[in-house]
């Protein structure tokens, strides 16, 4: 068969191995010999591999922003980081259930209808807080902070911060990460906190102390893979909101008692790859039972696919 289009997979050193985009490029090719695929440095000029690109008509994957690697021509599918503030807009645009959410301005006023008795205080920009610098406080007592008044080390200083109703996923917090590659899923899996969280008539610094999402930093965690149909068919819907960014690591809670399901972030900088990521890989695929995370989708073959068929419909 004739080469007609050629695809062309970033890796970025420190961040995504090349083995990773290798084999997905092997894959691709075993099943489409009419796509070349050409596996880049993000780190550097790459220009052998651009010129030789630019022959024919070409898609672009990096999982995050492209940075040394400039290529001549081709649609171009990059990650980058999107204001949370940005990414609810659109989800809600999109019809997807995202938590009620509001800029902390000055004279801001929650109504109890919409946000209910508690609320979640976080950084509204980027990926800036990974997980941290969140708040659990009582509705009433959100009050806007001038950028100035915020320690030298937290996102509030550099940008917004919003509140969000409060989501009770129960006496052990938990979320869902469901990463997807152009609506896909490529892994899912639960994280669940060990440890129960305060009760919500607790005094304000407690609640302010209380870990609102899982992290293993916080205390012991637990993880199991997601096979949820409704948590996956949510996460490919997600994609909608956000096309330009191929890669998402989507995260959603679902409610305790009423099981609504809700988004809360895309998590679309480019971060979320995380099948070659050192002591991280390892620690998740022993805490899942997996040998590779790529097992519970086929991951790299899967990629394999959705790039073909992204390549034949949009290289340019």
């Amino acid at each position: 068969m004739t080469i007609e289009r050629n695809l062309v997979l970033v890796h970025t050193p420190g961040y995504q191995d090349v083995e990773d985009f290798q084999e997905i490029g092997r894959a691709v090719e075993e099943i489409a010999p009419d796509i070349e695929v050409f596996v880049a440095s993000n780190g550097i000029p790459s220009s052998a591999t651009r010129r030789r690109a630019s022959k024919r008509p070409t898609l672009i994957f990096s999982p995050g922003n492209l940075l040394s690697f400039h290529p001549l021509r081709g649609k171009i599918y990059e990650g980058s980081p999107i204001p949370k503030l940005e990414q609810i807009a659109r989800f809600k645009a999109a019809r997807l259930p995202v938590p009620p959410s509001a800029e902390i301005t000055p004279g801001v006023v929650l109504s109890e209808a919409e946000f209910g008795s508690h609320v979640v205080v976080k950084p509204g920009f980027s990926e800036a807080s990974r997980g941290r610098f969140i708040t659990l406080m009582r509705r009433e007592a959100v009050r806007f902070q001038p950028r100035e008044s915020f320690p030298q080390d937290d996102p509030g200083r550099y940008g917004p911060m919003y509140a969000q109703r409060f989501i009770d996923t129960g006496t052990f917090v938990n979320h869902h990460r469901v990463l997807t590659l152009f609506g896909v899923p490529l892994l899912a899996f639960k994280t669940t906190a060990t440890t129960a969280r305060p009760s919500l008539d607790s005094p304000d610094d407690v609640l302010a102390a209380m870990t609102v999402k899982a992290r293993r930093r916080d205390g012991p965690i637990e993880r199991e893979l997601t096979s949820d149909a409704d948590i996956l068919k949510l996460a490919a819907r997600a994609y909608s909101a956000l096309p330009e960014i191929a890669l998402h690591g989507v995260d959603i809670i679902r409610e305790a008692g009423s099981g609504k399901l809700y988004v809360l972030e895309a998590n679309p900088g480019g971060n979320t790859w995380i099948f070659s990521k050192g002591d991280m890989t390892t620690r998740l695929q022993a805490a899942l039972g997996l040998k590779r995370l790529t097992d519970q989708f086929d991951a790299f073959r899967t990629a394999a696919k959705v790039l073909i068929e992204r390549t034949r419909a949009e290289a340019g």
